[in-house]
């Protein structure tokens, strides 16, 4: 069966409207609180590179969520991932005393390693323990979207329709459950952007 994208989306909207709405709350602060952060960086070049960092994982969790919600579970939770590191690496840039951001703006610093070391460094980079777990979880969970998992082939299979297959966008009314996991998840992350942020910022004022 091939799904219809904005057929599809309205369906999501409709089961999901509350947490979307929280979400985009929770999204807003943060792109607000980087805006102040933005301003204040001058000319500096390693400013410039975490402020560039932040936004980018702002707008990869934006994107990523309307990717979910148009049916498309396996690249949005493969673009997911990436947004995860993308916090993890700003997050360790931001802390003069680990080196990171010189080694990463030369290309010496493997971003496959950013939340183990995030990990390892938490306490130093100001991150509190409910964001360290939100973001620990959120890793592990969407590890498996990078790769031919057999959480990617089962995405295909209808739960509701006995031996129908999906191809493109998709709403799988049996999926319900694991729709709720997701966006629960993505809300969850939404909701420590804007301490990360505050987190980036005090590191950064140390310097």
């Amino acid at each position: 069966m091939i799904g219809d994208k904005s057929e599809v989306r309205q369906k999501f909207i409709t089961h999901f409207n509350e947490q979307i709405s929280k979400f985009i709350e929770s999204m807003s602060n943060a792109y607000f609180n980087w805006k102040n952060f933005d301003f204040n960086i001058g000319t500096d070049e390693k400013k410039a590179y975490i402020s560039s960092l932040i936004y980018s994982a702002i707008n990869g969790h934006i994107v990523s969520i309307k990717i979910f919600l148009s049916g498309y579970m396996i690249a949005a939770g493969n673009l997911q991932r990436q947004v995860i590191e993308t916090l993890a690496i700003a997050l360790l840039c931001s802390d003069s005393s680990l080196d990171i951001v010189d080694r990463y703006m030369n290309d010496k610093y493997s971003t496959n390693k950013t939340v183990r070391d995030v990990l390892r460094n938490f306490k130093k980079l100001n991150l509190n323990k409910n964001a360290l777990q939100v973001l620990e979880h959120a890793y592990l969970f969407y590890h498996d979207y990078s790769h031919p998992s057999k959480l990617s082939l089962a995405s295909l299979i209808s739960f509701s329709e006995k031996g129908k297959l999906y191809l493109g966008a998709f709403f799988d009314i049996g999926k319900i459950n694991e729709y709720t996991k997701e966006i629960n998840g993505r809300v969850s992350l939404a909701n420590i952007f804007d301490n990360i942020v505050d987190g980036i910022r005090i590191n950064v004022s140390r310097w």
